[in-house]
């Protein structure tokens, strides 16, 4: 039997997709789907600083 994924190494790959990505869209698309995960305060940190494309 496989061992179920690590849901918290999914959120963590999510977040590091739209970092690559490096837009407002990935990373908005990230909060969306994480509101409340610690993540989502570090991708509203980069939205704020205002320096995507």
């Amino acid at each position: 039997m496989t061992p179920a994924p690590d849901a918290e190494a999914a959120v963590q790959s999510e977040y590091d997709g739209a970092t690559r990505k490096g837009t407002r869209e990935a990373y908005e698309r990230f909060i969306r789907r994480h509101p409340d995960h610690p993540l989502a305060q570090k991708a509203r940190e980069v939205l704020a600083a205002g320096t995507l494309k």
